[in-house]
């Protein structure tokens, strides 16, 4: 008995000596971890402004993407492209800045790429220190180049007039060093993660195969149809007027086509007005985009064939008032989500200023515009540009 209350006392005493070793620690301490470690986990979450940005597209996406790069580079949609709130903090804290090379800025389709990237920048803390467009001119866009280049900016985002004057037009950036990201145009013999980070652009087969799709069912697997395409080197254009011959190759072996190519878009009404005086029994015709479009409707309603509806890209304040007149010509346009590339284009860049590898092409996937969704399509697809007035009041007369 009295050797257990020895070996009882001996355990009590180990016992307090192990407490007395492991004190309790302070709330304040405990606090004071637990929100470290709340803060670390926060600062790996990402940043919630990325989904919120993109949520109007996830219904729109389609698994298959039908095209590949000019180099074979295979194109993913945007919804991986995102940082997390630690990268958005360093990258706020570096104090960068950006200069925009643009090709063009005249209409709101790139004004809302532009807007897209702008106002990304803007949220990320980086300093947009020019913003040039070249009006399509490669003499204007090497000046460009040039000029922004002086300002030693960190990052450059530049959207090459065409692939083969971009290689010579961009080259300063490279040899600088500066972060390069592109938008839509890849400069010949350059390479992703080599001379720039990546491209952001469009889903341009997806763009052309739905208004294809929809004026192969507006006129029938038997119909008449004429398309006006573009005939000089422009990947995403080109990759537009591929999809349209797939589709009526794929959907409507038995219709029948007749195809004029242009290269100057004012010239599709001249276009449009002979090949519909030579085939006068076209029902409708699709073309590479909506400027094109807008003349060659102009011009053939002028010589009385206004009964010949029109299928093509993209939404400009002419030819959303076309579409929505019950005797319009324009009969489809479809759309990409035109915010979201120029928002991808600076998130690229900013997975160039971190090291973090980039997915060598992004795109956004593509739907079209109807009396019933615009208003809520414009205010994400051109969010930073308000409804026009003329849209506006067309859509509150139909009670939409």
């Amino acid at each position: 008995m009295k050797k257990l209350l020895i070996v009882l006392l001996i355990i009590a005493v180990a016992a307090s000596m192990f407490l007395v070793g492991f004190k309790r620690k302070p709330k304040e301490e405990v606090m004071e971890e637990a929100a470290e470690e709340e803060m670390a986990a926060d600062m790996d979450a990402i940043d919630p402004w990325f989904a919120e940005m993109r949520a109007f597209e996830t219904p729109y996406i389609n698994p298959i993407v039908k095209f590949t790069g000019v180099e074979g580079e295979q194109p993913v949609y945007d919804g991986d492209l995102v940082l997390t709130n630690g990268e958005v903090a360093k990258i706020r804290s570096m104090g960068l800045t950006c200069a925009y090379v643009d090709n063009n800025l005249a209409g709101e389709y790139t004004l809302a790429i532009h807007g897209g990237c702008i106002d990304t920048l803007e949220y990320l803390g980086v300093k947009v220190l020019a913003e040039t467009t070249a009006d399509f001119d490669p003499a204007k866009q090497k000046t460009d180049v040039e000029s922004v280049m002086a300002l030693d900016p960190d990052i450059v985002v530049g959207y090459p007039v065409d692939p083969t004057t971009g290689t010579e037009v961009f080259q300063p950036v490279v040899d600088a060093g500066k972060v390069l990201v592109l938008v839509s145009n890849r400069p010949k013999g350059y390479e992703p993660g080599r001379e720039y980070v990546g491209i952001s652009t469009n889903n341009p087969y997806d763009n052309s195969y739905v208004y294809t799709k929809a004026m192969i069912d507006y006129v029938g697997p038997d119909g008449v149809v004429g398309f006006i395409s573009f005939s000089e080197d422009y990947f995403v254009l080109n990759v537009m007027d591929d999809a349209t011959r797939d589709a009526l190759k794929e959907l409507a072996p038995n219709i029948t086509v007749y195809e004029e190519g242009f290269v100057d878009w004012h010239d599709a009404g001249g276009i449009a007005t002979a090949m519909v005086q030579k085939h006068p029994d076209i029902q409708a015709i699709c073309t590479t985009w909506f400027d094109p479009a807008m003349v060659a409707v102009h011009d053939l309603r002028g010589m009385g064939r206004d009964d010949i509806k029109f299928f093509t890209f993209g939404m400009d304040t002419p030819s959303l008032i076309d579409l929505l007149d019950p005797n319009g010509m324009v009969k489809t346009l479809s759309t990409d989500f035109t915010w979201n590339v120029g928002m991808n284009t600076a998130t690229l860049a900013a997975y160039g200023i971190l090291g973090k590898e980039a997915p060598a092409m992004v795109v956004v996937p593509t739907t079209s515009a109807t009396p019933d969704n615009l208003r809520e399509l414009w205010e994400v697809v051109y969010r930073n540009i308000p409804l026009p007035s003329e849209i506006d009041d067309v859509l509150k007369k139909m009670g939409k």
